[in-house]
């Protein structure tokens, strides 16, 4: 065991985790504060003050940047380690809030009792090889092995390639951080001679068993699918003459719910079903009449069907829906009525919101154009104001644009809503991917012989991550069905889809085995942490940069 880079992982875990980085907040600013301090202490970022940095997310509204630093070895390979420096609050800490950014303190604590620990969490605080506290998993320990490793390599020197460090904020809500990156990475590709090997992360990974480790060629993609239900307008003692928007989104919600036909397989993972987050009518106030609209959003996780494809199932769930709903209304309005031959005038109808835009520019022209350029300047502000969530505001947007449709008949619009995390896997690189391979080959080698334990390679890592933004590469009818109908493109939010594929780089993340991630439980493998971890990166560097 590297007993001196032991000792400095957990020095640099002290440091970063007790420098509070709360996701969507000013603290999480001080991701300068804690680098700046790790340049300074660096003999090789003194000597090359170019070549390491704070890159700003533009229009950031909490000022947020994007520490990088560069090591230059002596040819073009270079591996690019990411990890984000956002963690979530602390406010599940309860009493013990006060210790959740100092690991040893809370651990300490937690020994003495003060935190009700399930029968897991008990037994590897009372085992000694795990820390506990905000940030130690999720992700700081991790990076801190790509940081002792980046001052292990530029004090020996001899990379035939170079190393770029990253640490990117926004991770935990939009990937603020790597979404802008991708420029970044451009830039000193360009700059330098840059030739990117490897997206190398540092999330942490979940494994039952101590001793077969876990690491993942690829990333789970996500797509938050939005649902707008626009039903008539009528008072409740004549039911009839409306149509209830909360019966047709309610009907959706039951046939998309957990529904096992939108899983997943591909290669060993498989995908969750789907599930709904939000849910509500659009009524601001009380009134005796149905709600005009009622709106929600869901999560689905994607392993290789495109988001065009997932689409495509949900809108035809939703004309299901829509249809079981009409069949059901006119049922009771038959009953209600004693006629057996009554008929109600509505009729399914399902459209994504690219199609409702269109018919409203057919329609309106400029002065729709006009009308959303303000309707977005105005949301924009509310966002940063922290007055407007995305999803509230996706919604202004579909009312907005249906203000210039003169049909008013009830419609479902489908969109999607930001994030958006495109799925990624090396197999979509086949000719970067053989050398990818060779190296998994070697680290399963090399686990067996040095470390004593087994290696499993799962083909996605399905906790989510930056991983996404490393490589696309959807075709272009794909990826145009998504600037359509991912809502607030522009000027609120977007992905450097060219960038991204211009660079295509092949992704693994390899981080120390966590538990409990955003609980007040989150603890780190210490063995992992100091050893196991460290000892198979620089493994990945040295294989895959060589040394002169």
């Amino acid at each position: 065991m590297n007993t001196e880079r032991a000792q400095r992982i957990l020095e640099l875990l002290r440091d970063y985790v007790g420098t509070p980085t709360a996701t969507s907040t000013p603290l999480e600013t001080n991701n300068q504060v804690f680098f700046t301090k790790y340049f300074a202490a660096s003999e090789y970022f003194r000597e090359h003050p170019g070549l390491c940095g704070f890159d700003p997310i533009p229009g950031d509204a909490l000022g947020r940047r994007v520490p990088w630093a560069l090591y230059k070895g002596g040819g073009p390979d270079t591996i690019v380690m990411i990890h984000h420096s956002d963690t979530v609050d602390t406010d599940d800490y309860g009493c013990n809030r006060d210790m959740a950014l100092r690991p040893w303190e809370l651990t300490e604590r937690y020994r003495a009792g003060a935190a009700d620990l399930d029968s897991e969490a008990r037994e590897d605080l009372e085992g000694g090889g795990w820390l506990f506290g905000r940030g130690v998993a999720d992700m700081k320990g991790g990076a801190c092995v790509h940081l002792a490793l980046l001052e292990q390599f530029s004090k020996e020197g001899g990379l035939k390639g170079s190393l770029l460090l990253m640490a990117l904020p926004d991770e935990e809500n939009l990937s603020a951080g790597m979404r802008s990156a991708v420029g970044l990475l451009t830039r000193l590709r360009e700059e330098h001679g840059l030739n990117y090997v490897l997206l190398l992360n540092g999330e942490p990974q979940e494994r039952g068993e101590e001793h077969l480790m876990r690491l993942y060629d690829g990333s789970v993609g996500k797509l938050m699918p939005i649902f707008y239900a626009r039903g008539k307008l009528a008072h409740v003692g004549q039911v009839f003459h409306g149509l209830n928007p909360v019966q047709l989104l309610s009907e959706i919600v039951t046939l998309t719910e957990l529904n096992t036909d939108l899983m997943q397989q591909a290669g060993n993972t498989k995908t969750p079903p789907p599930t709904w987050l939000y849910l509500k009518d659009r009524k601001e106030v009380y009134d005796v009449s149905l709600p005009l609209a009622a709106a929600g959003y869901m999560s689905v996780l994607t392993l290789d069907r495109p988001a065009m494809e997932t689409m495509e199932k949900l809108m035809a769930l939703s004309g299901q829906a829509f249809s079981r709903v009409l069949e059901r209304t006119e049922r009771s309005y038959r009953a209600y009525t004693g006629d057996p031959e009554a008929c109600l005038p509505w009729k399914v109808n399902v459209k994504t919101y690219g199609q409702i835009y269109r018919e409203a520019l057919a329609e309106s022209g400029e002065a729709l154009k006009s009308s959303l350029r303000d309707y977005k300047d105005r949301a924009l502000a509310d966002i940063r104001a922290g007055r407007l969530s995305l999803a509230e505001a996706a919604f202004g947007l579909i009312e907005a644009t249906l203000a210039h449709l003169k049909d008013s008949a009830p419609v479902v619009v489908l969109a999607m809503s930001p994030p958006y995390y495109p799925h990624v896997n090396n197999s979509m690189l086949p000719e970067k991917n053989a050398r990818v391979k060779a190296l998994l080959r070697r680290l399963e080698a090399f686990t067996g012989e040095r470390l004593g334990c087994g290696l499993h390679v799962e083909n996605y890592y399905t906790g989510i991550s930056d991983l996404s933004y490393g490589m696309f590469e959807s075709d272009e009818e794909n990826t145009a069905f998504i600037r359509d109908n991912l809502l607030l493109w522009g000027e609120i939010y977007s992905i450097p889809f060219e960038q991204i594929r211009a660079l295509s780089i092949p992704t693994l993340n390899i981080g120390p085995w966590g538990k409990d991630f955003h609980k007040y439980s989150e603890r780190v493998n210490l063995e992992d942490l100091t050893r196991r971890i460290p000892a198979m990166v620089e493994e990945t560097i040295r294989q895959l940069l060589g040394q002169s």
